[in-house]
């Protein structure tokens, strides 16, 4: 097979599997459109509502050119006291269409196509992201995710539900605390509804927080956030942390 028609293979595959509705995100984040040959990494995310529900997701991801990447996402939850059950498996690919000048003109720009298999207590998703991110000013970055889902399975209730999200962080002088790279900014998380019925603003969720990222030169990297409600619809708070590495 040649390197061309593997990844298209892959994303076959992929679309031929979709089959995960879900709740409010406690892992979610703002994905960057960045993609480089080559680069493989492993990730584990996880999250905390204050009812006590939490989620973890563990990644692992390859970019097979400078324009295509494939994530395996395994994702697990458990409510209140309950037990951990796995929730659901998840076959990401990433394609990057614009990437931002040395000089720092243009934009990163990439889109994703996610399928989700969910257990038997779920139902299957699939979902469309458009990804754009932006470096400017030498220390500033903004990234921008808009996402549509549809339900796949036989009972999906149909309709797309339509969120985004959005981030801006800056880089902390030189080299802080603990020999890494710290970025610091905001994060809004949006929810809107299902394009069938979608509610007013006040049924939407909507949440804010501050989020906190660090890398370190031997490709360890953590993040760090938390996010209060804005709206009716949305989770009061919630927190999360990433840790993973590239390689």
């Amino acid at each position: 097979m040649n390197p061309v028609s593997r990844p298209f293979l892959t994303l076959l595959l992929g679309a031929g599997t979709c089959g995960a509705a879900s709740a409010q995100s406690l892992t979610g984040n703002v994905g960057s459109a960045n993609v480089s040959a080559g680069g493989r990494a492993a990730e584990v995310r996880a999250g905390v509502d204050d009812a006590g529900a939490a989620q973890v997701r563990v990644h692992y991801e390859q970019a097979f050119s400078d324009w295509y990447q494939v994530r395996a996402i395994a994702a697990f939850r458990q409510a209140d006291d309950a037990d951990w059950e796995y929730s659901g498996l998840t076959v990401e690919n990433s394609f990057q269409w614009s990437e931002e000048a040395r000089d720092g003109t243009g934009f990163n720009g990439g889109l994703r196509l996610a399928c989700t298999i969910a257990d038997a207590s779920g139902a299957d998703e699939a979902a469309v992201r458009l990804t754009l991110t932006d470096r400017f000013s030498g220390i500033w970055e903004w990234r921008a995710n808009v996402i549509a889902a549809a339900g796949t399975s036989d009972d999906a209730a149909g309709g797309v539900d339509l969120e985004s999200r959005l981030q801006v962080t800056r880089a902390l002088p030189a080299q802080g605390f603990a020999g890494a790279s710290w970025r610091f900014g905001a994060e809004l998380f949006s929810e809107y509804g299902n394009s069938r019925d979608l509610p007013g603003l006040d049924g939407q969720a909507h949440q804010l927080g501050p989020v906190i990222k660090a890398d370190w030169d031997n490709g360890v990297y953590i993040q760090l956030g938390v996010r209060a409600g804005l709206t009716e619809g949305a989770d009061d708070a919630m927190a999360k942390i990433f840790v993973g590495r590239d390689f």
